[in-house]
């Protein structure tokens, strides 16, 4: 075997173990309903990668954590995802907030997160006005990004994590928890293919925050996360 036929088999020994990496599964919702397939489509992926590990219960500790080992974190957390996908018995709760019917938080710095604060740096203001430019002609923006939506509990088909109403919060205080959600309303732009929702994720036990306007955008028949803009976190 000369040396140039080496080379090939070794580039094509890399690529074959590449291609076999396993990938974080997805759980397409097949639901004919558009408002309630985007919440599903979006928790989906907010669970793994936005949320914290928590929802992967006694696997959320990996080897990699403690090396600081960015590839064999990826490699760990995929394989604990794959291994509670659509296995009921190891699914934590995750709560639906359906109690408030405005989110103060957003609704009292909506114009400045739309706008712009005068004295915010000019950059601030431009990538603003471009994450939100395919919603312009959408007057009701502030409004529906500030209402709290109408989806319950039972709407959800998730396939990492079981939907509880957060009522069930103080019933269930042993049991494994991935925290509290709160979704705004949705609002599409005008060819109903992208669209906005406000997300409030919290721990209750653990005090812990964050809030986020995510674009979403649908293709091959999933509401895929586009982009997201930070809006608080504690």
């Amino acid at each position: 075997m000369n040396f140039k036929t080496k080379i090939v088999m070794i580039l094509l020994s890399s690529l074959l173990l590449t291609n076999c990496k396993e990938e974080v599964k997805k759980c397409v919702s097949q639901s004919t309903d558009t408002n309630v397939k985007l919440y599903n489509d979006l928790t989906d992926q907010l669970i793994p990668y936005f949320f914290r590990e928590d929802y992967l219960g006694e696997k959320r500790y990996f080897d990699s954590l403690r090396v600081h080992d960015d590839d064999l974190y990826i490699e760990e957390k995929t394989k604990a995802h794959n291994e509670i996908f659509n296995n009921p018995e190891k699914f934590c709760n995750l709560y639906i907030d359906s109690t408030k019917s405005k989110n103060t938080d957003f609704a009292t710095g909506s114009k400045n997160f739309i706008t712009g604060h005068p004295e915010a740096h000019i950059n601030s203001i431009k990538i603003r006005k471009e994450f939100l430019k395919e919603f312009s002609s959408n007057t009701d923006i502030i409004k529906k990004l500030s209402t709290r939506s109408t989806i319950k509990a039972n709407q959800f088909n998730l396939c990492t994590a079981k939907v509880l109403d957060l009522a069930e919060y103080d019933k269930r205080t042993n049991e494994c928890e991935i925290g509290v959600v709160y979704f705004s309303e949705i609002v599409f732009d005008t060819s109903k293919k992208r669209a906005l929702v406000f997300v409030d994720h919290r721990i209750k036990k653990d005090y812990y925050g964050r809030t986020a306007v995510f674009k979403l955008r649908l293709h091959d028949n999933y509401w895929e996360i586009e982009d997201f803009m930070l809006a608080s976190t504690s």
